[in-house]
C-alpha cells in the first residue's frame, strides 16, 4: 500500500510467475495495493495466480496485520520451513512497511511484536526494502527467538528489488535446501542479477545468522563501552573515522560497521591497545554472523551490516526514538551517541 505499486505488477509478480509450479514449494503473496481497497492472498503457481482469500483494507504498518499474515500463511500452507519476504519501503531502524493509506509504518518494536505474537518459526526473514541490513534491526528481530536468518541490504534497494526468479529457482531445484543455505542462495542470486546492471554500483545484500548475532552481541557492547570511556580524548578521531568509512548514499548516518572499525584502528592518534583489540573482536563477530555478502563495485569495503551513528541535528531529531531501541539500551550505544552529541 505504497508508492512502489507499479513494481509489483511490472517486476516482482512476473518474476514470481517465472518460477515453475512445485508441489514442494508454496509461493504466497499478501497483496494490499494503494490503488484498490482490501487485501488479497494469492497463491502463485507458475503463471497461475489464484486468490485464495480476501480481506477488508488492512494497515500494513500495524503489527497485528503482520501477525495475521504469518498465521494465515502457516495455516493455509503448512511447511517444514517458512521464509518471509517483506516487500515495501524501509529505513533501517526507523521503520519498515510504510502504509500510505493508513499513514502508518512498523517500528522495530512493532516488527518484533508482530513476529512474536504469531509465535511461528521464521527460518528466513528477508527485507525487499531499503537499508534493513542494519544491526539495530537484526538485534531487535533476534529478541523474538523465532528468526534464524535475515536477508537485507545496508544500502537503498533499487525499484527492481529482489530477483525472485533467480532466488527461488535454487529452492525449486532443491526443495530440501536448509534455511542457512537458502539465505545464502538469495544473496548469490542477487549478485548474479545486479552484476549485469552496470548502473548498480552502490547495491549490496547480506545473509545474517540472527542467532549468532545475538550470541556475540557482547563484543559490540564491550566495544561501545570502550568508545564511550575514551570519548574525551578521541572525539575528533571518531569523527575522522566516520568521514572516511563507507556510509549509505541516501542515509549518511548509517555506516558499515566493519569498515568503521577498520578506519578507526588506522586513524591517526588512535593508540589505545584495548580499543584496537576490542574493535578487532567486534569485527570478527561481524564476520561470523554475516555469512554471505555481495557488494557492487563501490561497496567492496562493506561486510554486510550497518550501524547508526547519528550526529548533530540528525541526532537531535531522532535521539528520543533511537534511545528506546533494544539495541541502543542493551549495548550502551544509545548512551555513547548521547555523550558524543553532548
Amino acid at each position: 500500500d505504497n508508492s512502489l505499486e507499479t513494481y509489483w505488477a511490472g517486476t516482482s509478480l512476473p518474476l514470481l510467475e517465472a518460477v515453475p509450479a512445485s508441489a514442494s514449494v508454496n509461493i504466497v503473496a499478501f497483496v494490499d495495493l494503494k490503488s484498490t481497497s482490501g487485501m488479497t492472498v494469492q497463491k502463485i503457481s507458475g503463471t497461475t495466480v489464484t486468490t485464495v482469500l480476501t480481506a477488508s483494507e488492512m494497515n500494513m504498518g500495524n503489527p497485528a496485520t503482520l501477525t495475521w499474515c504469518i498465521n494465515q500463511a502457516a495455516t493455509l500452507y503448512p511447511s517444514t520451513y517458512l521464509a518471509l519476504s517483506m516487500w515495501d519501503h524501509g529505513y533501517g531502524w526507523n521503520y519498515v512497511c510504510l502504509d500510505d493509506t493508513s499513514g502508518d509504518s512498523l517500528s522495530m518494536q512493532e516488527l518484533q511484536a508482530g513476529i512474536a505474537n504469531a509465535a511461528k518459526k521464521i527460518d528466513v526473514l528477508a527485507f525487499d526494502c531499503c537499508n534493513m541490513g542494519n544491526i539495530e534491526v537484526a538485534y531487535q528481530v533476534s529478541l523474538t527467538n523465532l528468526v534464524s536468518y535475515m536477508v537485507g541490504s545496508e544500502e537503498s534497494v533499487p525499484g527492481n528489488g529482489f530477483p525472485y526468479d533467480k532466488m527461488l529457482m535454487y529452492l525449486y531445484n532443491n526443495p530440501a535446501m536448509l534455511p542457512r543455505d537458502f539465505s545464502m542462495a538469495m544473496v548469490d542470486a542477487w549478485g548474479v542479477y545486479y552484476a549485469t546492471q552496470t548502473w548498480a554500483t552502490t547495491v549490496n545484500l547480506a545473509a545474517i545468522d540472527v542467532v549468532q548475532l545475538k550470541a556475540t552481541i557482547s563484543t559490540f557492547s564491550t566495544w561501545s563501552a570502550d568508545m564511550k570511556s575514551l570519548l574525551p580524548g578521541y572525539r575528533a578521531a571518531y569523527a575522522t573515522a566516520l568521514k572516511t568509512a563507507y556510509y549509505m548514499w541516501a542515509t549518511h548516518y548509517f555506516t558499515d560497521l566493519y569498515d568503521y572499525g577498520l578506519h578507526l584502528k588506522t586513524t591517526k592518534g588512535v593508540t589505545d591497545a584495548k580499543l584496537k583489540a576490542d574493535t578487532t573482536t567486534m569485527q570478527n563477530a561481524v564476520s561470523s554472523y554475516c555469512i554471505k555478502v555481495w557488494d557492487a563495485k563501490r561497496m567492496t569495503d562493506c561486510k554486510g551490516i550497518s550501524l547508526y551513528f547519528g550526529t548533530g541535528s540528525e541526532w537531535t531529531s531522532h535521539s528520543a526514538a533511537y534511545s528506546q531501541l533494544a539495541f541502543a539500551v542493551d549495548t550502551g550505544w544509545g548512551a555513547f551517541l548521547t555523550a558524543y552529541n553532548a
